[in-house]
């Protein structure tokens, strides 16, 4: 299961992150030789912002994101890893739920008010779903890692509990 989620996910940032690149390319190409194509920035700017939320899901499955770890280190070596990584993934589990009713919310009020780009005739409101799909993931992977916890074992840094 997590050998296919990461799949799934890297491949999803993979295409992103083509598109994004593609459609920049093209869009400078395009800059050069006078050909009116206003519709690149707009595809590379939400392939973008697609792109870091699965990006970010990617990440937080193989514990490969950025941290800032000296006070926690410091901490860990007085009290013990577990209680630290605890209120690590506790804190993450909150945020994580925060912004996915914050992105959810969005979503709804931009089907109601929608934000029309120029140039696709996009609502770039769905926009949202993006991002509370990708913390709806990162949410089910601190549950994981808290649930790993609670059963006494320790998160390892760099890569999933479960390999």
């Amino acid at each position: 299961m997590t050998r296919a989620l990461r799949l799934a996910l890297f491949a999803l940032s993979a295409v992103g992150l083509t598109t994004m690149v593609t459609s920049l390319f093209l869009q400078v190409l395009a800059r050069e030789l006078n050909w009116r194509v206003d519709w690149t920035e707009e595809i590379g700017r939400f392939a973008f912002i697609s792109m870091v939320f699965m990006a970010a899901a990617y990440s937080t499955l193989n514990r490969s994101h950025l941290r800032v770890s000296v006070f926690s280190d410091l901490v860990a070596r007085k009290i013990g890893a577990r209680p630290v990584q605890a209120f690590h993934t506790l804190f993450l589990l909150g945020f994580a739920a925060i912004m996915i009713y914050f992105s959810a919310v969005n979503f709804v009020e931009g089907l109601r008010f929608p934000n029309i780009s120029p140039a696709l005739r996009f609502n770039q409101n769905i926009l949202f779903v993006a991002m509370c799909c990708g913390f709806a993931l990162i949410f089910l992977l601190h549950l994981r890692d808290l649930w790993a916890l609670m059963r006494g074992d320790t998160l390892e840094d760099g890569g999933p509990v479960d390999e």
